[in-house]
């Protein structure tokens, strides 16, 4: 943790730094497992390896869409979370490097990458301007150049503010906050069409993007909920965290949760009553068979059972409950990516490999392991702020204060 500043007492510390080498071990066994795969069958293991990083990724950016929403907007309910969505912000550095996978394993991912393939398809003949190798890895470069600029010119104006309290530096980060909200929607509304929407090329769907946009949002909601549960009890934060910040974070994940449905749902309906061949393809897939019973437990886990539990204050305000409610929200993020990445390769008939949680496991240790980094070294409260104690309420602070 940080060490205090002058006039305060030291703080208790959460102990997560801890868990850092353990999560970089377990990374390693991963990406280790990763390597005998792509050793075994490279093509098998960069499509097994999509889905797992995608999941990590929605987190990081999601985090860093939310951090920069509540610059924006201020209140209560980002007082807890900005610190651990900051740290996840500056980890997309490392989902840069994490990223190299996808781009050197291209031609076993999207088949639009083949020529001989595009030479049979006049469609795809027609959208090669777009969707060409060059162009897709100047996109990615661009996306990532934007989001890695926008977090650390966020951080660098906090540490400002910390020094000089002046409200022309907190103007200057909201203003940052603000443009960066239209710059993450844009962005990712076409990285989803770009990594996840051409998998299948002749297929398009004008609510992708924004649904991608929004499951970020929620993923980031889900994991920095649970991140908080597990510091409910430590000494740093027992004082601290009160049943009425889970309950406006449970609320806040409610509306993403709501909104993923919302956006879901319409991509469905409005597919549906078009009925056109190129779009209809891509659902009657996911409708047959094993594909088919996901997408009932899509639609009963990961919007009915959080939206009913997310009802009840009683689940909300605490944080083995509400905790629950986030694992439940985060499997169904990751299953969710996989029910839209897998069958673009195997059709109706269902197929799980073993590289996809060698993935999942291998990106997630090391990105964990980059986390816990960034939120070494300072208190998970923003103690710098000038509205914290009257946020927190109650004196809640103590020895942070």
């Amino acid at each position: 943790m940080m060490p205090p500043t002058q006039g305060t007492t030291t703080p208790d510390t959460t102990g997560i730094a801890r868990w850092q080498m353990p999560s970089l071990v377990v990374g390693i066994i991963g990406l280790v497992a990763c390597a005998i795969g792509w050793f075994l069958d490279p093509t098998a293991f960069f499509r097994a390896y999509l889905p797992g990083y995608l999941f990590w990724f929605e987190i990081v950016v999601g985090a860093l869409g939310v951090l920069m929403l509540q610059y924006v907007t201020g209140g209560e309910w980002g007082i807890l979370i900005r610190r651990p969505l900051g740290a996840a912000a500056r980890t997309v550095g490392w989902m840069l490097v994490l990223f190299l996978p996808i781009a050197l394993g291209m031609h076993a991912i999207y088949s639009w990458t083949d020529p001989n393939f595009v030479a049979h398809d006049k469609a795809l003949q027609l959208k090669a301007g777009y969707l060409n190798i060059t162009f897709f890895l100047i996109r990615a470069a661009f996306y990532f150049f934007c989001w890695i600029l926008w977090a650390w010119r966020i951080r660098v104006l906090s540490l400002k503010f910390y020094q000089d309290r002046s409200p022309y530096t907190a103007l200057s980060r909201q203003k940052w906050a603000a443009s960066g909200l239209v710059m993450i929607t844009l962005t990712l509304t076409f990285t989803a069409f770009d990594w996840i929407m051409s998998l299948e090329p002749k297929w398009y769907s004008t609510m992708f993007g924004i649904n991608f946009f929004i499951s970020a949002g929620l993923a980031a909601f889900a994991f920095v909920i649970f991140f908080l549960t597990r510091l409910a009890d430590t000494p740093a934060m027992a004082d601290i965290l009160k049943p009425m910040h889970f309950r406006d974070l449970g609320n806040l994940m409610l509306t993403f949760v709501m909104l993923w449905a919302y956006t879901a749902f319409s991509e469905f309906l409005l597919i549906w009553y078009a009925n056109i061949k190129e779009e209809i393809p891509h659902f009657l897939v996911r409708e047959a068979g094993v594909w088919g019973f996901i997408a009932v437990l899509l639609i009963v886990f990961h919007f009915f059972l959080p939206f009913f539990m997310l009802l009840m204050r009683a689940i909300k305000d605490r944080p083995s409950t509400i905790a629950v409610v986030a694992v439940i929200v985060l499997v169904m993020r990751f299953i969710g990516l996989y029910w839209l990445t897998e069958p673009s390769y195997s059709g109706v008939h269902f197929h799980f490999s073993w590289m996809t949680l060698a993935s999942l496991v291998g990106v997630g240790g090391i990105w964990l392991y980059a986390f816990i980094g960034q939120l070494k070294g300072q208190t998970i409260i923003p103690i710098h702020e000038t509205w914290v104690e009257e946020a927190v309420r109650e004196g809640a602070l103590k020895a942070n204060a």
